[in-house]
């Protein structure tokens, strides 16, 4: 885990003047890159008004962000601070060293590359083959095929009976997902999923215990084992655990949560996440559409939004600006799937 975020500001009595009569969700973002930003400031020993080009250069690398426009994001909040402690003669000078920066090349510099966020659809297939418990295998292969939803609620709330075989050759699943919004209101929507997904749901929904650490056993532990409990859900926690329910009801969100990360402990892999599974199963439809059509366009980019019920805007359409400038993108199709692969 990156612990960069320091809990106080530098100068706290000008940071606090600057942030006063801001919105509270405002409030929140500036603040936490003005904290992130803390620690050079009490190095350099002058506030991040004060910053030239290359310090805000040394505060934009601790973000150590994946996404472009995260970066970016940040950027503009440091330039909107530095902008205002110019109108209020705080700064030496009154030249905005962001001011000047005006592509997306400049802050692609800060991206952290150093454990990947996509991984290849064989790199899932063989964590998901590893797996010793079916509804850890169903965690990892569900979101990537864009069973998610608001909290997991799409995940949580399967049942063998909202999975439908669809007629014809070859054998092939749809299922009836139901996410639950922030407005607290039920939608449902009908995703096909592969046969090897209906295959680990089938397996996962007649699982009666979970093992431990993929089935792993170390001195002085007293069971490997745990019992799940019986509901109606396929994702069930375990009886005497933090996720132990009572009646049919599904599993606390909290659950995924758990199990993806003690599997990606195992695996050695600390990047391997539910979004960046999730982001990863949008990269590998992106693969497969573009050997399809050839291209990764409007068309494609709506198909991929509409399976992982992303980006939807009220008059039916979808907004994917952010998807593409983060990583959805010819240039991360090159990189995980190889350039000579994409060749129609």
């Amino acid at each position: 885990m990156n612990k960069i975020y320091d809990d106080s500001f530098y100068n706290s009595s000008v940071k606090e003047r600057y942030l006063k009569n801001q919105s509270e969700p405002t409030k929140v973002s500036y603040g936490r890159v003005l904290k992130r930003a803390s620690s050079i400031e009490a190095k350099l020993g002058r506030d991040l008004y004060d910053f030239n080009l290359s310090e805000i250069k040394q505060a934009l690398l601790l973000l150590k962000s994946t996404k472009m426009t995260t970066v970016i994001a940040t950027g503009i909040i440091i330039q909107n601070y530095i902008r205002w402690a110019i109108e209020q003669d705080l700064r030496v000078d009154n030249i905005n060293p962001l001011d000047a920066v005006s592509s997306d090349e400049f802050y692609k510099q800060f991206l952290d590359t150093s454990e990947p966020s996509l991984f290849h659809h064989e790199n899932i297939m063989k964590w998901v083959k590893n797996c010793i418990n079916h509804q850890d295998k169903l965690a990892i292969l569900g979101i990537f095929e864009g069973v998610y939803g608001r909290q997991y609620s799409e995940l949580l709330t399967l049942k063998m009976e909202h999975v439908r075989r669809i007629t014809g050759e070859p054998i092939s699943y749809e299922v009836e997902l139901f996410n639950e919004t922030s407005e607290g209101n039920k939608e449902s929507r009908i995703i096909p999923i592969t046969t090897e997904l209906y295959n680990i749901m089938r397996v996962a929904n007649n699982e009666e215990v979970n093992y431990k650490n993929n089935g792993l056993t170390f001195e002085g532990m007293r069971n490997n084992k745990v019992y799940l409990t019986k509901t109606n859900y396929i994702v069930r926690g375990a009886e005497d655990s933090r996720t132990k329910v009572e009646g049919d009801i599904p599993a606390a969100p909290a659950l995924i949560n758990r199990r993806i990360k003690k599997i990606s402990e195992l695996y050695q892999v600390p990047t391997l996440t539910p979004t960046n599974i999730r982001n990863s199963g949008m990269l590998y439809m992106a693969y497969k559409l573009y050997h399809e059509s050839g291209k990764l366009a409007k068309d494609e980019y709506y198909a991929i939004c509409e399976r992982y019920n992303v980006g939807r805007t009220r008059d039916g359409g979808y907004v994917y600006a952010r998807l593409k400038k983060d990583f959805l993108n010819m240039e991360n199709l090159e990189s995980v799937y190889g350039l000579e692969q994409l060749i129609v």
